[in-house]
């Protein structure tokens, strides 16, 4: 029962930003499907530069360049577009995330 509900907190901070993301820019066949994909391409591009290159702000500069090419490339629209898309993505988790934890600290 806990892996589901990590499975399914997992889903919505990762999966429902960029299918956020794809309604403010008007992105055509951003399905739910297709953007548990780009999670997952997003994923694959943040390991490999965090082990080719090592941590810190240069990998994750190179992730978010890699990421927008995967995001232009997965759901047909030019670079800069994708680029906006893996942009505002991740500014919604970050939103997110201080919602979670400022919630979290009310509760306390």
């Amino acid at each position: 029962m806990d892996i589901l509900i990590i499975l399914i907190v997992l889903f919505i901070f990762t999966a429902i930003p960029i299918k956020i993301s794809a309604n403010i820019l008007k992105i055509e066949g951003a399905t739910i499907g297709v953007c548990i994909i780009a999670v997952i391409l997003s994923i694959i591009a943040n390991i490999l530069t965090a082990l080719l290159i090592g941590e810190g702000v240069f990998p994750s500069v190179i992730a978010f360049i890699i990421t927008g090419i995967f995001f232009s490339w997965l759901f047909k629209v030019n670079t800069v577009t994708g680029f906006v898309l893996a942009g505002i993505s991740i500014a919604v988790q970050l939103i997110l995330a201080f919602f979670i934890a400022g919630l979290g600290y009310a509760l306390i």
